[in-house]
């Protein structure tokens, strides 16, 4: 009976000191909070983000760390122009069809326009980069058939 006791004390004693010595890993809460001013507008408060250098995880939560998401939330608190945006987004109201089948002729006809623009005059967009442009009286290319297709 003594040696029994004796050794569930010593059990005790000994697991008493197989603590955990890592912290569990903290869990921040990365959300933009949107505040009005007292002029009545709206800002952005981007979070403070932990230091990759002072921040202790444990290694054995299998969990990610801390750090992580915390610049992407915080570039964008610091970017938005609108910060009611953040809360409520715009309609994106109307738009022109006219835009957008020119793209989808000026694709078709191989006249597609290129990001560099080589002019001087800013009202000119013709003097854009381009492909040797098609005539618009001519059809657009044909396309090959697939030889995979069935």
């Amino acid at each position: 009976m003594r040696i029994a006791t004796l050794s569930i004390i010593l059990g005790v004693i000994a697991l008493a000191g197989c603590e955990d010595p890592y912290q569990p890993t903290p869990r921040p809460d990365y959300t933009i909070r949107v505040m009005p001013t007292p002029n009545g507008n709206l800002v952005a408060i981007p979070p403070s983000c932990p230091s990759w250098t002072t921040a202790t995880t444990d290694p054995y939560d299998n969990k990610q760390l801390p750090q992580l998401g915390c610049a992407t939330a915080r570039n964008l608190a610091m970017m938005v122009e609108q910060p009611q945006d953040l809360v409520k987004g715009r309609d994106l109201g109307g738009s022109s069809g006219v835009t957008a089948v020119g793209s989808v002729l000026r694709y078709n006809y191989g006249q597609t326009r290129g990001l560099i623009w080589t002019g001087a005059d800013p009202n000119q967009v013709s003097n854009t980069t381009a492909s040797t442009p098609l005539a618009p009286s001519e059809p657009p290319p044909k396309k090959q058939p697939n030889a995979c297709a069935s």
